[in-house]
This record gives structure tokens, C-alpha cells and sequence, in this order.
């Protein structure tokens, strides 16, 4: 029955427990979770004068009862890749590390920025080890990735935009994107 359990009729569910339907419900409140995160908004430009992408986002606060905690909205990874992410600030800031530590790991083992399809990889990895690791919960964010390949890049892959979605699943997107 999918790790459900039945105890004197009520439902009991641990953070890794599937419901009877087959779903994960802590994902699906990571996921809500990252829906109420500031918009954030991505567009890919290409042109004679080279290409780039425009990420904004809106500072807005919920209340004048709220302070600005500092966190950057995005983070540069690597020469050719930049994240930004909606949804809980204390994830995006555990989610920017991590990816940064990737970058240089990977830079350091290899001499080399990491590429985008095995930067997206590991990142993704990370996320969906959070659905399954005890006393530990999903990450609340939405985690936009920017690839903007050098000028030098022997293939003429234009500006990229990936999502990466709190169950730990991936995927390319258009020239452009509208978190939240």
C-alpha cells in the first residue's frame, strides 16, 4: 500500500510516507511553498550584439511589520551559469551554497566550469535526496537556472533556461519564464 499506515482508523504519515493515492504530501507543500515566493521573471535575448538573459524580480514585503533578511535573489555559479529562486529565502540561501560548492568542487577536480547539463544533475540530485532523507523535509523553493554560454564555446547554443521544481524534477524552458 506505498508505505501507508492504517493506525486505530486514522491516517499516520512520516515526512517520506506516501499517501494511498501515491503522492508525497510534503512535496506538494514544498511545492506550495514555492509558489508564494516573490515573482521572479527570466527572459533570453538573442542578437547581432551577443546574447544575454534578463532576470528581475520585484522587492516586495508582506507586511510593513517585515524586514528585508539580505538574501540575494541571484547568484552568480559559475562563468556561464546564474541561479535565482522563489520561495522559502532560508532554502535559497542552503540551495546557493550548495550549488556553489558544487561549482567549485567540480572546477577544482576538473580544471574546468562545470557544465550546465551535470550542474543540473547534482542540483536536481540534492533536491530529490530531500524527499526521501529522515527528519528532513523537501526544499520550499523554485530554483531558476540561467546558462548563458561563453563566446568562445565551440557549439552556438544560445541563452538557456532550466527550472528545477522541489520534488527534485528538472527541465528546460522557453526563452523565457514567470516563476510564481
Amino acid at each position: 500500500n506505498g508505505g501507508y499506515i492504517n493506525v486505530d482508523g486514522r491516517h499516520a504519515y512520516s515526512l517520506s510516507t506516501f499517501d494511498p493515492s501515491g503522492k508525497l504530501d510534503q512535496v506538494t507543500y514544498a511545492a506550495q511553498a514555492a509558489a508564494l515566493g516573490t515573482p521572479v521573471v527570466a527572459v533570453c535575448r538573442r542578437g547581432t550584439n551577443g546574447d544575454g538573459i534578463l532576470l528581475a524580480s520585484p522587492q516586495v514585503l508582506p507586511s510593513l511589520l517585515v524586514d528585508d533578511d539580505g538574501t540575494a535573489r541571484f547568484a552568480r555559479i559559475s562563468g556561464t551559469i546564474l541561479v535565482t529562486h522563489s520561495g522559502l529565502s532560508a532554502d535559497g540561501r542552503v540551495l546557493v551554497a550548495a550549488a556553489q560548492q558544487v561549482a567549485i568542487e567540480h572546477e577544482y577536480t576538473y580544471d574546468e566550469s562545470i557544465p550546465v547539463h551535470l550542474f543540473l544533475e547534482e542540483m536536481a540530485l540534492l533536491f530529490q535526496e530531500y524527499t526521501m532523507k529522515a527528519n528532513a523535509r523537501p526544499f520550499g523553493v523554485t530554483l531558476i537556472v540561467a546558462h548563458l554560454p561563453s563566446q568562445s564555446s565551440s557549439s552556438r547554443v544560445g541563452p538557456q533556461l532550466f527550472r528545477i521544481d522541489p520534488s527534485g524534477a528538472f527541465a528546460s524552458l522557453g526563452p523565457y519564464v514567470i516563476i510564481n
